[in-house]
């Protein structure tokens, strides 16, 4: 092992390393009520923790998490360089291909371990402008089916969409690696993506977060400045 932990701030998924560290603080990028909190004091001290006792520490390897992207930490644990570092399902069939053990504990935080954890959900829409409607159904239909869910899921390894499908996966023998994860899903937090500001607040957490624990950094005023741009964007909605 070269280093204890990867932490990828880096433009590729640093809104889903964000929001797992920002749930272990018991923050969030929203309030209970829906409204941007970004800059919230919780926020803060969950990254000024960041900062000086992981990065601060020389624990997160050479690589400034503003610059390691998600797929180049999965590489690295995957050939046994990190210790720890969040993951999803699919990293779990690449540590077992080249042979590394490995086992599941929650995301830590300052108070203890998280009590939340992140969901990440895709979307599939529909347009009924140029009408079409019966072969969106059908398609729709076929794409949903307990047959095709059940595949697409177990050929990626992803979580089901579907409660058919998800009821199958927590009893089949076959599945028994994701239970841990479908488990934890009916409890999960996803990001704000009912907001259509939430697109470039996203695209605003790429460019600024690994700033925040950058040598010299200053995570309340990184967030604060993702805070003033999600404040802007959902005004304007």
């Amino acid at each position: 092992m070269r280093y204890p932990y990867a932490l990828p701030l880096g433009p590729e998924e640093a809104p889903a390393e964000t929001m797992q560290w920002l749930l272990s603080g018991g923050g969030g990028y929203t309030e209970t009520v829906g409204t941007y909190s970004v800059d919230s004091a919780r926020n803060v001290g969950t990254f000024t923790w960041l900062k000086d006792e992981l990065v601060g520490k020389g624990l997160t390897g050479p690589v400034p998490p503003g610059k390691l992207n998600r797929a180049d930490a999965f590489a690295a644990f995957a050939a046994g360089d990190v210790g720890m570092l969040n993951g999803h399902p699919t990293l779990m069939k690449m540590a077992e291909d080249k042979g590394v053990k490995f086992g599941m504990v929650p995301t830590p935080g300052i108070d203890g371990p998280s009590r939340r954890t992140l969901g990440v959900t895709d979307w599939m829409t529909a347009f009924k402008q140029n009408g079409h409607q019966e072969e969106i159904g059908d398609f729709l239909d076929f794409v949903y089916s307990e047959e095709n869910v059940l595949d697409f899921s177990r050929r990626y390894d992803l979580l089901p969409v579907t409660s058919s499908a998800s009821e199958t996966m927590s009893t089949a023998a076959q599945d028994k690696h994701l239970r841990p994860f479908l488990d934890e899903l009916a409890l999960s937090e996803l990001y704000p993506v009912g907001k259509t500001s939430w697109a470039s607040v996203s695209a605003d957490i790429k460019k600024r977060i690994g700033q925040a624990v950058a040598p010299g950094g200053d995570p309340k005023s990184v967030l604060g400045l993702i805070q003033t741009t999600a404040v802007r964007n959902e005004s304007a909605e």
